[in-house]
Formats: structure tokens, sequence, C-alpha cells
């Protein structure tokens, strides 16, 4: 079995949501031979306590790509900068893995399907396409999101690259595994660097990976619910036992739930989202402005299976 090392981590504003994910892959831990580590963004005396008994090892970044005195930037942006570095932070694994604060494991056995990839030499990644997400089905959507992409394109590496790449669907890189081997984290740092122009371009951490991915001929796909971008498309739950699935008829249980974008959390708290409900959580860990949707979905009943919910 592959040793296997998970990388997370967080400030203290997204603390709420980083504590459902590690007590989710703490599930995972006895299926793998995996550790937990956790990056320091900014979390309190208090939070950072509560990690030292549930993860293997609470790391202070580096500025890895010499990013401190961008405008703007901060320690919350460490999280995307050591990306590319996480060997180095923890050498002696077999793969490596990433999980961004607002996701968490519902099904502990998608990790294997990130482990194997990972073991091919290529990235396991999940494309950001599948055909719950309404750019797929609605003309209007599609040409919205193809501008968006090429606009992120053209403002990481160019108008010219930007021509080709940007008819691809996005690799997310809020999930992702890649093997020890340093071909794709050094051509990933490079392509990093590369963006950086006295800022930090939107998503350029995902796109640099993408660039790289396309140039190796390095991506091992994995389908949509291996990290379920909710913000595309809510999930349904399953009346029978509260599963998560894909939102259709056929939809198969998610593998790890993506809260992604901080202006849909409070539908995400609403609709009981969380890790386990949110049950491991009290109000006042909750961001003040959140705590009326949290206290609504707690526990919420199962939204409409048969029928598509709707991103209030």
């Amino acid at each position: 079995m592959p040793k296997l090392a998970i990388f997370t981590g967080s400030d203290t504003n997204l603390f709420y949501l980083a504590k459902g994910l590690v007590l989710s892959l703490r599930r995972v831990l006895p299926l793998y031979d995996a550790d937990i580590f956790f990056f320091d963004l900014g979390c309190t005396r208090q939070e950072l306590a509560w990690l030292e008994a549930r993860t293997t090892r609470i790391i202070t970044p580096k500025d890895d790509l010499g990013v401190a005195d961008l405008p703007g930037y901060g320690p919350p942006n460490y999280g995307l900068t050591v990306r590319p570095f996480l060997p180095q932070y923890a050498p002696g694994y077999d793969v490596y893995m990433w999980v961004d604060a607002d996701a968490w494991v519902q099904d502990p056995t998608i990790i294997q399907h990130y482990v194997k990839g990972a073991e091919t030499g290529s990235a396991a990644v999940s494309p950001e396409v599948d055909s719950a997400y309404p750019f797929v089905h609605n003309l209007a959507g599609a040409i919205q999101f193809h501008r968006y992409k090429f606009r992120q394109w053209t403002d990481s590496f160019g108008e010219e690259l930007a021509r080709s790449l940007s008819i691809l669907p996005l690799i997310n890189a809020g999930v992702y595994a890649i093997n020890a081997q340093p071909l794709l984290w050094e051509k990933w740092a490079q392509n990093f660097a590369s963006t950086i122009r006295g800022r930090l371009p939107n998503i350029c951490d995902q796109l640099a990976l993408q660039k790289t991915l396309v140039e190796h001929n390095r991506i091992h796909a994995l389908p949509s619910r291996a990290n379920w971008m909710c913000h595309y498309a809510l999930p349904h739950r399953r009346a029978e036992d509260g599963v998560w699935i894909e939102p259709r008829l056929s939809g198969q249980p998610i593998g790890i739930v993506h809260l992604v974008a901080s202006v849909r959390r409070e539908a995400y708290l609403r609709h009981g989202l969380l890790y386990d409900g949110g049950d491991y959580l009290s109000p006042e860990e909750v961001p003040e402005n959140l705590r009326a949707a949290f206290l609504a979905g707690r526990r919420r009943p199962v939204i409409g299976e048969m029928h598509a919910a709707k991103p209030d």
C-alpha cells in the first residue's frame, strides 16, 4: 500500500469548514497508510490545540514563491502558493494529496481513486464538467463560462495561450493527488511563478497546474463525483440514508463534497451540506453572518431527490 500524505489548511475564518474536513479525513485513515498535515494560515491557539490532537503535524507555510510583499497578500494566500511544494514539506511519502478546507469526504473509498491515479505518474484530478452543471446544457451559461475561462487564462498566460487552453474544461486544483516524482511538482512551480507579475491573478494556481498537466499529458481524469463542485449544482440527498448524490435520476453517491465560493455558503448551510449535518459545530463556531442559515439547515429534512435543488 502506498504511503499517502493528505494536506489541507485554513485560517480562523474557514476553520468551521476545515474542522469538518479533518473529521471526515480521520474516517479515511483506517483504510490507508495515510497522515494528515495542516497548514496554519492564521488559526487561533484554541483551534491549533484541537488540530494537534487530530492531525499528524501542523505546518507553518513558507513564502515558496516570493510573494509576501505583493499588495493585498497575507497568510491565508499561502494556501495557494504551497500547493506545488507539498513533497518538500513532508518528504518520504509515495503520494501527496491536497483537499481544500471547504470540502469534505463523504465516501472514504474515493481516496483510492486518487491514489491509484497518482500511481500511474499522472495527476489525479476532476475536470469541472458534468451533465448537471448548467454551462453544459444552457447556451447562455456556456458562453458566459467560456468567456470567464478565456479571461482567466489570458490574465495568467496571455491571449495566445488562452485561445488554445481555454477551450478545455477547467481542472480543479482544490482536490488533487500526485506521486512523489519531481517532474510535475517542479514544472507546476515554474508555471505558477511565471504568472506572478506584481500580483497573483485569479485561479492562477489552478491554471498553472492545468498547463503543466496538458504540456506533459499527465491528466488522470476522475468523475465529477470525486470532487463535486456545489456552486455549479447543489447535490440531492437520498431519502433512505441521507447520502448526498449527484442531482439526477440516476445520481450516484458523491465522494467529496466541495463547497466552492464564499458567496454560496449561506445556501450551503441552509441546505445542511456540512459534514455530518454540522453536528460537530456549535453555532458560536460559525461566522455570525451565517449562523441563522446554519441553524436553519442543521439536520434539515431531505431536499427533493427527483427535482432540481434551487441554489437560493
